[in-house]
């Protein structure tokens, strides 16, 4: 891979895990932007500045389409065309993936549901453990406390939050993880039917479209935005006309920001179709930076930064949001620093303790998971290359040939 589409991706990585950071920090201790500017002292005394503020904190779900296509592009991508040359490899894929996700996930929920429980039992005077706030805040769309249960335990390590069960505890950013693991399923069973030998392909197609039909359309729909991060793989790498970097760069920008203004219209929030049309757009956008940023010749400044932030942007955003609850919490327990409060110079200050205090956080627990990723997957292949393999014979695609 180019080193200006490397770290471009880096860069697309974390920032995009900063983006569901603050998002999430600003809807727990700052008011809407509606009540902040109404507020004494409020739009018109910050002006721009407040705008901005809640503009770019406002961008969570967006950074969530962003890590659906560079899902799509890193691993649907590369997999696709391995297979294509070599023939298909299901046992690797299946110790690539599960390796990635579970060696992060699992110690994501017990920690979670750790400082869950802390929380619950020592700062929930504010009730926010065991009541729902009106109206919800960030992802708290339930009582947390419903959820801190061994059942919700098993749905979310089985990857059935959102399907079967509910997210567990305060964890609601874990929703787009399940997502993503079907979409590897689904992606897997359907690269299979097209890459084996052709006495294989129905049965195997047969497999990915009844996974397609098992689940909800509202996680299914989604799949076709990680699609467009594997097309996108497939397009950077065909050799074909790719737009200059400042053009798409621009054309990210702009739909970023068109996506970003639709927050909070009706026709839009409340339909599945339109909703989704929202985030389709701006995936086409972001699959063409991607294919511009590989025309780049050179890596992007401070592309060691990009690279060392994105090695634990996985593990921010499955630690981040207990860790923020817990500490907002605390803080309105103890300091009398009321959840959705006012953005003066205490809540400023909140926020922005909030964020350092769960990138720290963070980070440290990434030492101990996401860093440990090669050696799990390395046990995990030896583990089955104990198992007999299940010999396939590659299809005769012109990249098979090449």
């Amino acid at each position: 891979m180019k080193p200006g589409l490397s770290t471009f991706l880096d860069l697309s990585r974390w920032f995009a895990a900063l983006l569901v950071v603050v998002n999430h920090a600003r809807a727990l201790v700052l008011a809407d932007f509606a009540a902040a500017a109404s507020a004494p002292g409020g739009a018109g005394a910050h002006g721009p500045m407040l705008r901005a503020l809640y503009f770019f904190t406002g961008l969570g779900h967006e950074a969530v389409v962003i890590f659906f296509v560079i899902s799509g592009f890193l691993v649907g991508g590369s997999t696709l065309q391995r297979w294509q040359q070599r023939g298909p490899d299901m046992r690797a894929y299946v110790s690539a993936r599960a390796s990635r996700i579970y060696t992060t996930l699992i110690p994501a929920l017990i920690a979670g549901i750790a400082l869950d429980s802390i929380g619950l039992r020592w700062f929930n005077a504010s009730g926010i453990y065991t009541t729902l706030p009106e109206p919800p805040i960030a992802t708290i769309t339930y009582v947390i406390a419903s959820t801190m249960n061994l059942p919700t335990f098993l749905g979310n390590l089985f990857m059935m939050q959102g399907v079967l069960t509910q997210t567990l505890g305060s964890n609601g950013p874990l929703w787009s993880l399940a997502c993503e693991w079907w979409y590897y399923c689904v992606f897997a069973l359907g690269a299979y039917a097209l890459t084996s030998a052709k006495g294989r392909r129905i049965g195997w197609a047969t497999a990915a479209c009844a996974l397609v039909v098992l689940f909800p359309l509202s996680v299914m729909l989604w799949g076709i935005v990680w699609l467009i991060g594997v097309l996108t793989f497939r397009w950077v790498n065909s050799g074909a006309w790719r737009p200059h970097p400042l053009v798409g760069f621009a054309l990210f920008a702009l739909a970023l920001a068109a996506s970003r203004m639709t927050h909070g219209i009706g026709a839009i929030e409340t339909n599945l179709f339109a909703a989704f049309a929202r985030d389709f757009v701006l995936s086409i956008a972001y699959a063409a930076a991607l294919a511009s940023a590989s025309r780049l010749a050179q890596a992007l400044p401070l592309a060691a930064w990009h690279h060392q932030l994105a090695e634990f942007s996985y593990t921010t955003y499955l630690f981040h949001f207990p860790a923020l609850l817990l500490i907002c919490a605390a803080a309105a327990q103890s300091f009398g620093l009321h959840f959705t409060q006012r953005p003066d110079a205490r809540g400023m200050a909140l926020f922005a303790a909030a964020v350092v205090l769960v990138y720290a956080y963070c980070y440290a627990v990434s030492l101990l998971t996401e860093r440990h990723t090669p050696r799990a997957r390395h046990a995990l292949d030896t583990l089955l290359r104990a198992r007999p393999a299940l010999q396939v014979e590659p299809s005769r695609s012109p990249a098979s040939e090449a």
